[in-house]
């Protein structure tokens, strides 16, 4: 039975990775990256990725925002959909850059943003207030748009749209930032000590495709929204937040298992808590599936490691752990590929 961990945020870039990682104690995640067949591939955000992975990834962008909005529970149809999430943006050294910290948005204050933004939005769609402080446009036509979802841009360099009609959505953009601006709700958050809403984030634009892939998963486990909604899309099981260890079903499809708590630390390059979590993923479930693949309950591990320089997949099969030849490889070590 085959089990797949997929951990974002593992990859931090490789000069800041050997400095952050090089005294950790990680004998089991050195193990398999030891042991296992490497193969690099190009940075991809976490939604991208999954919806390549799970058959879901269009030509030009994977559509996120209708695979969220079902995810959260909504009925996205056969609409075009876009991600419009408020957000805080905040300039240093001269640049743009996407706070990644939780913004703590209320029902009350979603509810006093689309009050302002329906009217502004009119013209190209209906914005709609969704959950956990999502924004949703229902589009009257499928945008020419590269974005880049939050996770890929919080902490970094603003990542703006681009494409053909990427002028059209920054000057939409540019004047809902001054709708935004003059809301009382941010007036309040400021006086709270509480970052104001001073911007949208555009991104995953499409509609959910008709056709389904071919499961290549029994179940799929993980908290994040796109997860949600393509396991819905394809018609496989999905458990809402990870158990404290693995769950290792017979069956002849296998699990995929998404751990993020080591990416926002990333994002925001915050060394001691990334560190206290990848200590925590090695001592538990990196620990326990290297245990289930020597034993034979496991008969393949497959490990993604996602990073802002580069995506790295690790393969490992019964046979390879009676490879003793193959020492140890420590995470600081990794060589990535030049680009």
């Amino acid at each position: 039975m085959p089990f797949h961990l997929i951990l974002p945020g593992l990859l931090w870039p490789q000069k800041a990775l050997r400095d952050t990682a090089h005294d950790l104690p990680l004998p089991n995640l050195s193990w398999l990256l030891g042991r296992g067949r490497l193969h690099w591939q190009e940075p991809l955000p976490l939604e991208n990725w999954l919806c390549r992975e799970l058959g879901c990834s269009p030509e030009l962008q994977p559509p996120a925002a209708a695979l969220r909005l079902l995810g959260e529970g909504g009925n996205p149809g056969n609409d075009i959909w876009l991600c419009a999430d408020p957000v805080h943006v905040r300039i240093e050294q001269g640049r743009a850059h996407l706070f990644g910290g939780d913004l703590e948005i209320t029902d009350e204050e979603m509810r006093q943003l689309a009050e302002a933004l329906v009217p502004h939005f009119a013209e190209v769609g209906e914005f709609q207030a969704g959950a956990s402080g999502h924004g949703y446009l229902r589009l009257r036509s499928l945008p020419r748009l590269i974005t880049a979802p939050p996770s890929a841009a919080a902490g970094r360099g603003n990542l703006l749209p681009a494409g053909e009609d990427a002028a059209r959505w920054l000057r939409l953009g540019n004047e809902a930032q001054m709708l935004l601006h003059a809301l009382p709700l941010n007036a309040r958050r400021e006086a709270a000590g509480r970052p104001r809403l001073n911007s949208l984030w555009f991104w995953g634009a499409g509609s959910v495709p008709g056709s389904m892939p071919v499961a290549n998963y029994h179940s799929l486990s993980g908290d994040q929204p796109v997860l949600k909604g393509l396991a819905a899309w394809a018609g496989i099981a999905h458990q809402t937040a990870a158990p404290d260890s693995p769950t290792l079903p017979r069956a002849s499809r296998g699990t995929l298992l998404v751990l993020d708590e080591l990416q926002q630390a990333s994002q925001t390059l915050d060394a001691g808590v990334w560190r206290t979590a990848l200590v925590d993923i090695e001592s538990g479930w990196l620990k326990t599936l290297v245990g289930a693949l020597r034993s034979g309950r496991l008969d393949r591990l497959r490990l993604t490691a996602l990073g802002d320089e580069a995506s790295l997949d690790v393969t490992l099969t019964r046979t390879d752990t009676m490879k003793f030849w193959r020492r140890p490889r420590p995470l600081h070590q990794l060589d990535f590929p030049r680009r």
